[in-house]
């Protein structure tokens, strides 16, 4: 489906591919037309059929001896991804091209999840020019060597859980998920399990699970491996897919998880922001209660446990009093849904933060203590929450699970609102780009700063670049932000509203990351006429002011590195050279330098040390770009070729 909005109207037309996903269904951004649409960030597989043949063909590649195999013991092979992520644990896994999150999936048995999409392991795309309606293999998931020797043995199984989709993109029916186990004596990989995308986007809130006898002797032997591939659009970051608990071992013959588990991480303590600049909070952003959730994946009995939390300062010394819910029963979640107990769902916050004199954080430590005889998996008992005082404001929590564009006018706007309680100066903005589809670093943009206008949305103009800006994936991870700097702080007396974004120089979509898990829908701003109107969508724009002194607004190294890292072109007009200066010594650093003209096409591109001069002499007559980009630092200038 794609959206339109004309004259704030909402329109829906049918695509082939749900590149942007439809106003009517909840996880879906970007704006197509004259208006927003979401797309969604997802994972694109095959049709089964389209690459078994391939897949039989592949050799084992497991990189160690079948001596070097892990055994069963007792609890046998189990991974529920219930650790902080973003990589797999290398206790169980090979390689780490999966995402381990609690973000993207709704309603996992367990908390955490290992996502299968089409980023690679530095969360960009694997191939930025595949075709959005292709398909190709991305994402896998390789265990270690296993000592699987039990010959006869017919009590070996292996399970785990899945889902389509959840909070991010659907995966479409030309897409799959596949488990293939390896065959120790051939050294190949046997196609063993798979499942196709989704017909439509019908946003899954339920994981499936699958239980496979394991009875081939091929397969009970040392050296046994097994893993998870996906086929996506390798273009982008879609086509989700999810799974949960990989359980592997023998003597099996239960059917239920039989553990207790978290879900999800437990949110902010502040009630506005996830992070505020700590000269700017006071005692009434905290908020009195919060929540968590709790689910039994046991049979249709309850039985009682503890659930308590503790609130410690950066310094790890317990603040509050230790919150004892006392004993709770916990009621399965086949019958009865999470816990919905107060104590445990909401339970009240017994702590006030005080005034800060500085950089700090807390956190929040929140654990459940069912009957040990019904709680298989410890790892997923305690949860743990940083809330940050730092130097930017945030609503998002710092992952993206779909992403905003504005697409179909030039000069469009996008806006997100803040404000201060005391005074303080902007030094600069950081923003996520989520790479999808769309290599948005071909196209430009202007910062921009508003003050409030009478309707409470963005007024009068108290800040634009002078130069153009470009997008930037900084590929050192997912979810990393790229920092712009405004070239003069720009002074913001205590009590203003204020407005950060963008004004950007395509008809293209610039996607910016999206938190659905956190919602500031009604501070999210857009304009395509003039005209300003609030978000349809729910989620939080990962775009983020930068606040404070020069030193403590962007720490010290980082400043020096701004004033002193700027880039000058030089002449202006030029003929058949184009002269680059850094006020840095960046010359043995490796740099990308890319030549733009006017409607975004790269005309000539360089990485390696930064080179004295372009040569410019097989160019036409024209304006353009060159944009240098030296780690997470960009810079962007405007040329004339005039000969």
């Amino acid at each position: 489906m794609m959206t339109m909005i004309l004259n704030n109207t909402v329109t829906i037309l049918t695509t082939k591919k749900n590149i942007l996903l439809s106003l009517l269904l909840l996880f879906s951004a970007g704006l197509f037309a004259q208006g927003w649409t979401k797309a969604a960030l997802t994972v694109n597989g095959p049709l089964i059929a389209k690459h078994d043949e391939l897949q039989k063909k592949s050799l084992l590649r497991s990189g160690g001896s079948i001596t070097d195999t892990l055994s069963l013991g007792i609890a046998g092979f189990e991974d529920d991804f219930a650790y902080e992520g973003p990589y797999p644990d290398t206790a169980f896994w090979l390689n780490n091209s999966v995402y381990i999150n609690r973000d993207l999936p709704i309603a996992p048995p367990t908390l955490g999840v290992a996502t299968f999409d089409g980023l690679n392991a530095n969360g960009y795309p694997y191939n930025f020019l595949a075709d959005q309606y292709s398909s190709g293999k991305a994402d896998t998931l390789t265990s270690k060597p296993i000592d699987l020797y039990l010959p006869g043995d017919t009590s070996v199984y292996f399970s785990f859980y899945y889902q389509a989709q959840g909070r991010g993109n659907f995966p479409d029916r030309d897409d799959s998920l596949i488990l293939e186990f390896k065959n120790v004596f051939s050294g190949s990989w046997d196609h063993v399990w798979a499942t196709p995308g989704l017909l439509t986007d019908i946003t899954d809130t339920a994981f499936s699970m699958v239980m496979l006898h394991v009875t081939n002797p091929v397969y009970l032997q040392k050296g046994f491996q097994f893993r998870f591939t996906n086929w996506a659009t390798l273009s982008g970051n879609g086509d989700h897919w999810h799974i949960d608990d990989v359980y592997l071992n023998k003597n099996r013959s239960d059917t239920l998880l039989r553990d207790i588990s978290f879900v999800y991480n437990t949110p902010s303590l502040l009630n506005t922001y996830s992070v505020m600049p700590w000269e700017q909070y006071t005692a009434s952003f905290m908020k009195t209660g919060y929540s968590t959730t709790v689910r039994n994946n046991n049979a249709a009995t309850s039985f009682g446990g503890n659930f308590e939390y503790r609130i410690y300062d950066e310094n790890n010394v317990q603040v509050n009093t230790t919150y004892n819910a006392g004993a709770v029963n916990f009621d399965p979640y086949a019958t009865s849904g999470y816990i919905s107990a107060a104590p445990v769902a909401s339970p009240p916050v017994n702590y006030t933060i005080p005034a800060l004199t500085g950089k700090t954080n807390y956190t929040i430590e929140t654990s459940i203590a069912p009957s040990p005889s019904e709680d298989k998996l410890l790892g997923n008992d305690t949860i743990r929450h940083k809330q940050e005082f730092d130097n930017y404001y945030a609503y998002d929590d710092g992952t993206a699970e779909i992403s905003f564009g504005l697409v179909g006018f030039l000069h469009a706007q996008l806006a997100e609102k803040y404000a201060t309680t005391v005074d303080d100066s902007l030094r600069a903005v950081d923003i996520y780009f989520n790479p999808q589809w769309t290599d948005a670093s071909l196209f430009t943009f202007k910062l921009k700063v508003w003050g409030v206008g009478g309707s409470g949305n963005p007024g009068s103009v108290l800040y634009i670049y002078s130069a153009l800006d470009t997008p930037s994936y900084n590929q050192s991870g997912r979810n990393a932000f790229t920092r712009y700097y405004l070239e003069t702080p720009l002074f913001l007396a205590g009590g203003t509203t204020f407005f950060v974004g963008f004004d950007q120089n395509t008809t293209q979509p610039i996607n910016i990351g999206v938190d659905v898990n956190t919602n500031s829908q009604d501070k999210t701003y857009y304009s395509t006429s003039g005209t300003w109107y609030t978000s349809p969508f729910s989620g939080s724009l990962m775009m983020r002011p930068i606040l404070g002194s020069a030193a403590g607004a962007v720490g010290i190294a980082d400043y020096d590195k701004a004033d002193k890292n700027k880039i000058t072109v030089f002449p202006n007009p030029a003929k058949d050279k184009l002269y680059l200066r850094s006020t840095a010594p960046v010359t043995d650093q490796k740099t990308t330098c890319t030549v733009i003209d006017m409607y975004g096409r790269t005309v000539l591109e360089n990485t390696g040390a930064l080179p004295g001069y372009i040569d410019i002499s097989n160019l036409s007559n024209g304006i353009y770009f060159v944009r240098i980009v030296n780690n997470s630092d960009v810079s962007l200038n405007k040329f004339i070729i005039s000969n």
